[in-house]
């Protein structure tokens, strides 16, 4: 039996960066992002980071933090994830969305989960997503595009663009 393509297969790094780049150009177009300060980043051990942050309108802000590892290495090597934590908040108040599979969680079959959470109170409820439930981030910005337009009628300033900067990075984890 042939097993379909994910979009979380392997993939050649400029495969990987080109359909990165029309993502965040599309999402960027259909007005949710207002820009970026997202990094790639080589670290030992054939390992490939992508982090920084994404400023979304309504105040919301979009912490990433991705690693791909390497698993050849060719010129165009083939990469897949391996590490991912999609962050969701509006600047001044609690995160509302976050997906990752950074730490295990009890009476989870595996680390791919979803948080979602009152930006207002920080009240959160856990689910468990699976392998095959982990989203994209351009899968991620249309959920968050979604809750913003959901509740941009409650959110402080439903237009305003916040202030982002490159993430505090943390220790490098193996």
């Amino acid at each position: 039996m042939i097993r379909a393509k994910t979009p979380h297969d392997p993939a050649r790094l400029s495969t990987y960066q080109r359909v990165h780049d029309n993502r965040m150009a599309q999402l960027r177009s259909g007005g949710i992002v207002l820009r970026d300060t997202l990094e790639w980043e080589a670290a030992p051990g054939g390992v490939l980071w992508l982090r920084g942050e994404i400023a979304c309108r309504g105040g919301i802000v979009v912490a990433v933090e991705k690693k791909l590892e390497l698993r050849s290495d060719e010129a165009d090597p083939l990469v897949q994830t391996a590490m991912y934590a999609y962050n969701a908040s509006v600047r001044g108040h609690d995160t509302f969305l976050r997906y990752d599979n950074t730490h295990p969680y009890p009476g989870h079959a595996d680390s791919h989960h979803r948080h979602d959470v009152d930006w207002r109170t920080g009240e959160e409820a856990v689910s468990w997503i699976g392998e095959r439930g982990w989203p994209t981030l351009g899968t991620f910005l249309e959920y968050v595009e979604r809750w913003y337009w959901d509740n941009r009628d409650d959110l402080p300033e439903p237009d305003g663009e916040p202030e982002i900067g490159l993430r505090q990075r943390p220790p490098e984890a193996d």
